[in-house]
């Protein structure tokens, strides 16, 4: 009996450290994008996106740093610039558009997911907290190619 009790202790540990590597492994995989990641995704490309209301918008990252902006009844110009991991992204004055940092994921091959980290250009040095992952304000893929995103938003 003791062996069967402690045979059965043995595997319910295994079980746990089973399930702490995948879940650590599951985590390792969702890891903020660095600063190349995102310059090698998004300049010099348009994404089409989606705010998590569903709201659809396009922006277009040319490399010298400006941005061309347009959803269903807004287009705005603006410029685009990183703080390490962090992706900023502001418009010209008199547009009525407000700018934000996001740190992003890349949960698959053409879908980015964007957090929030800052709505001003001195919030920019922290990075989204990665605590909850369902978080994300606006998910893209890059234009003229199939997105790999969930079809409905996550919240």
């Amino acid at each position: 009996m003791a062996d069967c009790a402690r045979r059965m202790a043995i595997v319910a540990i295994g079980s746990v450290a089973l399930g702490a590597t995948l879940a650590s492994s599951r985590s390792a995989a969702r890891d903020w994008m660095s600063e190349q990641a995102m310059r090698s995704a998004f300049v010099g490309k348009t994404l089409d996106g989606q705010y998590v209301n569903g709201e659809r918008w396009t922006e277009t990252y040319t490399p010298d740093g400006r941005l061309d902006y347009s959803e269903s009844v807004r287009k705005g110009l603006g410029y685009w610039f990183f703080r390490g991991r962090v992706f900023c992204t502001f418009y010209d004055p008199g547009q009525g558009l407000n700018g934000g940092c996001f740190s992003a994921l890349q949960p698959s091959s053409n879908c980015y997911e964007f957090y929030f980290a800052g709505a001003s250009e001195h919030e920019a040095d922290k990075e989204a907290s990665p605590d909850p992952l369902g978080s994300w304000v606006a998910r893209a893929w890059r234009k003229g190619e199939p997105s790999t995103c969930e079809s409905r938003p996550i919240a």
